[in-house]
């Protein structure tokens, strides 16, 4: 068995795969056993190189039946099955017991499916929902942002796709010393946040760039976006560029920052920062309507997304009430990490 740890305390992963790179962390380093079992979520993913992944004991036409899934009525589990290729079949079963997720996957549908395809979709992303519904459950709300910490301030920040919140947060951790908490994907409360490190959405960055690699892997990307799809090398982490102790693995939210694009303005309105906040969150996340988690709100009531919607709402709505807000625009992505400093972090001291 393999174990990484996503979310120190809070999330990890024990399989007997090598790897399992998804939404909260495609480099994540081996973690231990006792690091594993620290954490509030734990999942399981056995991949089953059989055909055989239900067991002989298993029997799917004694179930109700919704599209490709099987369940049975007030049980947290589903069963996937479909015709693949001659007699294989692409299969998983996914049970959930309390906090912890069990998975048995076959090793075609971990082979074939990388992607959200026509209501295919891929472990990882089945798992990301599923675990961001699950955290919710939990109090606790996954949120598309990047973050960074200096002493006791933290600060979130929040942008629509592709407007520069990663490029902003690393700028000030490279420039201006902050501690990284993330570049893609945090959790919190509505109180604290809590970094989610091991994504590496980053290496599109000139500016981080360390090789001649780097520089045409990105003009291939900029020309031919599909290509993100296509992993040319292996990703980094990133403690390779700001070093081992760069990582603020928790702390108290102190500010929010929302970047936009347009003509340079800062605006300080909490209610219109919340509707964008819940609508950047609902852009990124898609446990509304994965197709595990609504097949398993139809068989039993406890699994319910339109009450993990509520919580996520509340939650976003504690966190603006508990830091200061300010959204930013500015025409020149480079611009925003120094406004970011003389607005949000000067103001502080």
């Amino acid at each position: 068995m393999n174990y990484f740890v996503y979310v120190d305390g809070i999330l990890g992963v024990k399989t007997n795969e090598k790897e399992f790179p998804w939404s909260y962390g495609t480099v994540a380093p081996e973690s231990t056993k006792e690091k594993f079992d620290e954490c509030k979520i734990k999942i399981n993913v056995d991949v089953r190189h059989s055909n055989d992944v239900f067991g002989a004991d298993i029997s799917l036409d004694k179930m109700g039946k919704y599209h490709y899934f099987s369940a049975n009525r007030n049980e947290d589990k589903v069963y996937y099955e479909r015709n693949f290729f001659g007699k294989s079949k692409l299969r998983y079963s996914i049970e959930i017991n309390g906090n912890e997720i069990n998975v048995i996957v076959g090793k075609n549908y971990m082979k074939y499916v990388k992607h959200r395809i026509m209501g295919l979709h891929s472990m990882s992303y089945t798992l990301t929902d599923i675990t961001a519904g699950l955290l919710l459950k939990n109090g606790i709300a996954t949120i598309h942002c990047s973050a960074v910490n200096e002493d006791n301030q933290s600060i979130i920040i929040f942008a629509p796709p592709n407007t520069g919140k990663t490029l902003t947060s690393i700028q000030l951790c490279k420039d201006h010393n902050f501690k990284f908490i993330a570049e893609d994907f945090a959790l919190t409360d509505g109180e604290n946040v809590w970094a989610v490190p091991w994504t590496s959405t980053f290496r599109y960055y000139d500016d981080i760039n360390e090789s001649k690699v780097d520089t045409i892997v990105n003009k291939i990307t900029s020309v031919l976006p599909i290509m993100e799809l296509i992993s040319f090398k292996k990703n980094k982490s990133i403690d390779t560029y700001l070093g081992e102790d760069s990582i603020k693995h928790f702390s108290r939210a102190t500010d929010i920052v929302v970047l936009e694009r347009g003509k340079s303005d800062i605006e300080r309105d909490k209610a219109e920062g919340l509707r964008k906040l819940i609508n950047l969150n609902k852009y990124e996340f898609n446990y509304h309507k994965a197709p595990s988690i609504v097949v398993m709100d139809y068989f039993n009531e406890g699994f319910s997304p339109e009450a993990m919607y509520e919580t996520e709402k509340k939650i976003l709505s504690k966190l603006i009430d508990n830091c200061n807000y300010a959204s930013i625009s500015e025409e020149n992505a480079l611009n925003y990490a120094n406004v970011v400093l003389s607005e949000v972090v000067e103001k502080k001291r």
